[in-house]
């Protein structure tokens, strides 16, 4: 998001890692993922791209270096707090790296037409709030029209039974945000693969999302 803000010329895609995603050894998942880079990285300028979430998704850590068993795989659904779609143009990433930047001028300026697409890994329910708290303090939430929150791999409630999305919600207050949740460009896999800066039309009942002028 950094390079999009300063480089707006400059095509950013937020996608698959080189090792951890198409490292894997489980070859349909690197398939399906690799497929939704080249389907976004291949769109020509001025055109627009859809991409349809994977039918399951898995963050099980295991086949690293040896294969050890088939990953555990469930069925995929996204869902949505107040309207099934929603438009706007896209901006975040992962939100732990985003502390590098946040209140730089390398942050997007907002203007209310934003939707803030955020996705982490491996954190603790009290780390979530923490970085939720911090976009609340410093305004971003007053500024944006809706969020596009992705799935959370590995994610550890310390035993209280929370979700990120409860945890978000609580954090949001009164703002009447929408929220679709349980997207697929995160640490999970099969992911999609998101620019940044486009304009996005994503659809959680149809589980699909449009790319245009990106």
């Amino acid at each position: 998001m950094a390079v999009q803000t300063h480089a707006p010329n400059c095509r950013v895609i937020y996608g698959p890692a080189l090792v951890a995603s198409l490292g894997a050894l489980e070859s349909e998942i690197v398939t399906t993922t690799w497929q939704n880079f080249l389907t976004v990285y291949r769109t020509a300028p001025g055109q627009a791209v859809t991409e349809q979430a994977p039918a399951q998704w898995t963050d099980e850590a295991v086949n690293w270096e040896t294969f050890e068993h088939p990953k555990h795989m469930h069925a995929n659904t996204w869902h949505y707090t107040a309207t099934p779609i929603l438009t706007g143009r896209l901006i975040g990433g992962n939100l732990n790296t985003m502390y590098g930047f946040f209140n730089s001028p390398y942050f997007p300026k907002l203007t209310g037409n934003e939707l803030l697409f955020i996705e982490d890994a491996e954190k603790t329910a009290a780390t979530l709030e923490k970085n939720f708290v911090m976009l609340a303090l410093a305004g971003v939430f007053d500024q944006i029209s809706g969020i596009i929150l992705g799935k959370h791999a590995l994610y550890d409630d310390q035993g209280s039974g929370r979700l990120p999305i409860d945890i978000l919600q609580e954090v949001l207050g009164d703002r009447q945000l929408p929220i679709i949740y349980d997207y697929d460009s995160c640490h999970t896999v099969p992911m999609l693969s998101t620019p940044l800066g486009a304009d996005v039309r994503i659809d959680a009942q149809a589980r699909t999302v449009t790319f245009s002028h990106f």
